[in-house]
Parts: structure tokens; C-alpha cells; sequence
């Protein structure tokens, strides 16, 4: 659910946003009469968006605006009868998200209102889950630098901050540790964190034996990750699930995630998420950072474990460089790699023969960034506060290709030799940039083309273009209100389309090319020629296409 503060001066108004707003139980609705009231509540409350009147006694909506702004870039909706052009100019400098006019056919309006605080709300969502995603990947990067020089007695401790920043990162309740006792036969949790009020999972299980739990522990011991967005919904059958769906439910566990550590091939343990106040989905792209957490900490866990007397030697940087889960080198002051892992022979392309002593790291880096990355690297070596630690850079494969990446770089106490880890941040960067550009240039082109373009998600019309609107009769508003997006068609050929659009959101066919009748908004009958394909729209997949008119 969704939680609106809306704020006009009219109540009347109020209170009949609040009836077409809450009646599907989409949002939750709270009411203000003036901006100084809005403030006063966001004084001690958090809104998911926020929706204002312009013209209002004292404070306006956009001296509101400027005012939220000033602390919080939760999406602001200016939603008036004011239409001037200074009004709107006003509010877009002012950082508003949307500008909607009130007026019309108030089912229409509230349910153009409503589609615009979901399109708000979801693009500052997937803007704070992949900064979340980025944070992340950075502290993963300065995490296995780190890991580098320090001593065997911190490690438990470092451990501690590690579980702590990806519980709270990832919505989880617990984050902890679950080592494999040496002969194999039972877990214990190790480490540790939990969220406020959360009961720590090492209080309630203890050492859990490894054949009461046959079905986790078999997708432990191979290595596979374990992944349970709802504990509820697993099946009853066979007995083995049932047993263990019933143990985590007993432990208020709503949701699991496990990723398996492992030194080499061989099998150490697990990294566990629960959630237990709401059900937790843990995306891919969260499952892909964790699994470099993995890495990490099965490399903290190795050194934990080993001689002290070979932790203290020179093979040191060797042992910790190949369980880091990063690439990482370490670079003599006239610029040679001194030593390679083997992340960095995977990514780069080379191996570590061909790379050690023998390639300097500038190989590695795209000719627009070497000038200010040899500069760092001179300036270090005299300062190290002088320049940053943490940047990115384009890093060149073997082949040529270029890569984002992300790197952390240390000097080694009483040396001049650094100490360098790198993530690939490719994934990351991309998602942000389409998400700053796709919208903007996919309406920019839609609205250009003379055929109609439609786009559908969760069973309505997420997006259409003036001539896709021309074709029916509807303003885009007007479509975008319509409970389901086959009111535009016939009733008859309402099965088949609905059954077209189900095929390509679950991969039974990639597109398709079909013709049925639609209905005008003044119910008149005509031929269209559908075309759709399947896309992802804010991080969810979808269904874009085109209709255009056709002949009987």
C-alpha cells in the first residue's frame, strides 16, 4: 500500500481524493487543510508521496514544495486548477515530479491522479533500490582492500560490520554466519546482527544438526543458493519440505535467503538472511553482490581458520588475494603489477603469468581516464590524503572491451607499493543511466510516430501515444483509467487478446501479430491489427506493441 499526504484548503475536495483514492485499496490517504499542517505532520511521520493544491491561504503548494525539498525528495504531485504557465514553469524548477490539472470527470482525474503517484513512487523506489545496489558494491570494494592488513583478532569484529551493512541494506531482520562444524555434521551460527526487537537466531537454534534439516542441507552442501521469498507458500509435499517449512515458520521466519561459502569447492557454511516481520523478495541483482559478500567473508572465515605463523608471513597478500571475491593487484611504485589474483585474471583476460612483472596496470585503463589515475598514483605515494581512495574508471579487457568498475585503492604500511581491489559495476551503471534516459527517450519517439503505441502492465494501459488515442477516441488519460485493457476491444475477441498478452509475459511466444474488433469511445466497431512483444518497464516486464487499423 501506498501512503499519500494529500493537502488542499478545500475540505469537500479533500475528502472526495480520499474516497477515489483509498477505494481499491491501492493507497492510504492523509488529509491536511494547509501547508503549515502538511509540515507539522512530517514533522513526525514518513509519506511515500505527497499531493498538493497550488492555491492555498498562507502557503502554496509551491512554498510547500520548496520547503520539502529543502530535507526530502519524496515525489511531489502539484494537483490544482491553476493552468497558468508560470504556475508550471514554477514547479518543475521547484523539483515537483508531476503537474496535473485538476477539472473534468473526477473519476477520470483521480484516476489519472492515482497513476501518476504509482509512476512517482515506483521510479524513487527503483532509484533508491539501485543506489542501495551501487553502495553496496562500493563497500564490498573497500571491504576486501581492508581485509588486506588487518589482524587476525579483528576479523570478528570486521565480520560484525559486514553482516550489519547487509542486513540493513537488504530489508533483512537477521544477517548471520552459519559455519559447518569439522565433521560435517551439524551448523553453528557464528556471527551475527539483527534489526531492533528482532530475537537473535543463535538464542533459538543453537548447533542445528544437518540431517534435521535434509532439504536445506542438501542445497548447502552443492553449493546452491537457497532462496524463499514466502516460507508460507512452500509445498506441503514432500515430507522433508514440510517438516522444514513448519521449523521456520515456528522461528517466525517469513522469508530465507542463503548463499553458500566455500573455499575452492569445498564447503564452509552459509550466509543467511530472514525476514520476519514482511515477506522479502531478494532480487537478482541483490543475489549477484551478495554472492561477492560470500566470497569475502568464506576468505575471512579461511584466515580465521588458518596457521597464524602463515597468516604473519609473506604469503599473506597471496592467501587473502585469492578469497577476496574482487580483482585485485598490487602495484610497484614504477607502475609494474607485483602480484595478480585470480578475479583479476577472469576479468581482465589474461593470466596472471602475463600479468605479473610484466604488464603495467595502465593496460588496464581506457586512454580518457590513465592522465588522472597516474596522477593519483604519483600523488599517493608522496600523500595519500590528497587524493580519493574510492572512484570509477573504465577498465580494458584483453580484447578491447570496456567495463565499469569500481576501485579501492590502499597503501601498504611502510612501502610505497599499493594495494588495489576492483568490482565491475556494469550492471549497476547501466540500470542508472536507463533509468535517467529510457522514459525520456521512449516517449520522445513514441509521441513522433503516426502508429499507435501501447505499453501494458498488470493488466491496465501503463502508456499510450496521441495517435494510439486518436485510433480509439480516448485522451491518454481517459485510456489509462480504463479498469482493464480490454475495454477497447469487443467482447468476444477479449480472450484471445488477453490470452496473446499472457503468452508473452510468461515466454510462451516472444511476439506476436494478430487481428481482432475494437470498439471506439463512441462504440463504433472497427478492424485492428495488434502487434506486441514483451519488454520490462520500471524493472517489471511488460508488454509493448502497436495497433493500427485494419480492414474485414
Amino acid at each position: 500500500m501506498i501512503s499519500v499526504l494529500y493537502i488542499d484548503d478545500e475540505p469537500e475536495l479533500l475528502e472526495l481524493g480520499k474516497i477515489f483514492m483509498e477505494h481499491d485499496g491501492t493507497f492510504a490517504v492523509t488529509t491536511a487543510e494547509s501547508g503549515f499542517s502538511a509540515l507539522e505532520l512530517l514533522k513526525n511521520r514518513t509519506f511515500d508521496a505527497i499531493v498538493s493544491d497550488f492555491q492555498m491561504p498562507e502557503m502554496n503548494g509551491i512554498l510547500l514544495l520548496r520547503q520539502i525539498r529543502s530535507g526530502s525528495d519524496v515525489p511531489f504531485i502539484l494537483f490544482t486548477g491553476k493552468g497558468r504557465e508560470e504556475v508550471v514553469i514554477d514547479a518543475i524548477d521547484s523539483g515537483a515530479d508531476f503537474y496535473l490539472q485538476k477539472g473534468g470527470d473526477p473519476v477520470v482525474q483521480f484516476a489519472e491522479l492515482g497513476h501518476k503517484i504509482v509512476q512517482a513512487v515506483s521510479r524513487k523506489r527503483a532509484e533508491f533500490a539501485l543506489k542501495r545496489r551501487i553502495d553496496l558494491v562500493k563497500q564490498a570494494s573497500e571491504i576486501s582492500t581492508r581485509f588486506i592488513d588487518i589482524t587476525g583478532d579483528q576479523i570478528g569484529e570486521a565480520l560484525h560490520g559486514i553482516l550489519a551493512e547487509i542486513g540493513s541494506q537488504c530489508n533483512a531482520d537477521r544477517c548471520y554466519i552459519a559455519q559447518v562444524t569439522p565433521d560435517n555434521s551439524s551448523v553453528v551460527i557464528t556471527h551475527e546482527w539483527t534489526a531492533p526487537g528482532t530475537a537473535p537466531v543463535s538464542g533459538i537454534l543453537g548447533v542445528i544438526r544437518l540431517d534435521e534439516i535434509p532439504w536445506l542441507a542438501r542445497h548447502i552442501r552443492n553449493l546452491e543458493l537457497v532462496r524463499i521469498p514466502d516460507v508460507s507458500m512452500l509445498p506441503s509435499e514432500p515430507e522433508e519440505i514440510r517438516r522444514e517449512k513448519a521449523r521456520l515458520l515456528d522461528q517466525d521466519i517469513k522469508s530465507l535467503l542463503l548463499i553458500p561459502l566455500a573455499v575452492g569447492r569445498t564447503m564452509i557454511g552459509a550466509l543467511g538472511l530472514d525476514a520476519t516481520k514482511v515477506a522479502t523478495h531478494w532480487p537478482d541483482e541483490d543475489i549477484h553482490i551478495l554472492n561477492i559478500y560470500g566470497l569475502i567473508i568464506a576468505g575471512a572465515l579461511a584466515r580465521i581458520q588458518a596457521d597464524r605463523t602463515i597468516r604473519e608471513s609473506g604469503e599473506l597478500y597471496r592467501t587473502v588475494f585469492e578469497s577476496t571475491g574482487t580483482a585485485m593487484m598490487i602495484l610497484e611504485e614504477d607502475k609494474t603489477v607485483a602480484a595478480a589474483n585470480r578475479e583479476m585474471e577472469r576479468i581482465s583476460g589474461y593470466s596472471r603469468a602475463e600479468i605479473e612483472g610484466k604488464i603495467p596496470w595502465t593496460r588496464f585503463v581506457a586512454p580518457d581516464d590513465i592522465e588522472r589515475m597516474m596522477r593519483f598514483h604519483v600523488m599517493r605515494r608522496e600523500d595519500p590524503s590528497l587524493v580519493p581512495k574510492n572512484y570509477e574508471f573504465d577498465f580494458i579487457t584483453r580484447n578491447g572491451r570496456r567495463i565499469s568498475t569500481y576501485i579501492t585503492v590502499e597503501m601498504i604500511p611502510g612501502t610505497k607499493k599499493s594495494v588495489v581491489s576492483i568490482i565491475d559495476i556494469s550492471r549497476e551503471k547501466s540500470a542508472r543511466e536507463e533509468l535517467i534516459e529510457s522514459e525520456e527517450k521512449f516517449r520522445g519517439l513514441a509521441e513522433s510516430l503516426l502508429e499507435g503505441i501501447y505499453m501494458i502492465q498488470d493488466d491496465r494501459l501503463v502508456y499510450v501515444n496521441p495517435a494510439f488515442c486518436q485510433l480509439f477516441g480516448y485522451s491518454a488519460e481517459e485510456m489509462m483509467a480504463l479498469a482493464a485493457y480490454t475495454d477497447i476491444i469487443v467482447a468476444e475477441d477479449r480472450p484471445r487478446v488477453m490470452k496473446a498478452v499472457a503468452d508473452r509475459l510468461s515466454g510462451i511466444t516472444e511476439s506476436d501479430h494478430y487481428s481482432v474488433s475494437g470498439i471506439t469511445r463512441e462504440g463504433r466497431i472497427f478492424p485492428v491489427v495488434i502487434h506486441g512483444s514483451k519488454t520490462r518497464y520500471r524493472g517489471r516486464p511488460a508488454v509493448i506493441g502497436t495497433m493500427s487499423c485494419g480492414h474485414f
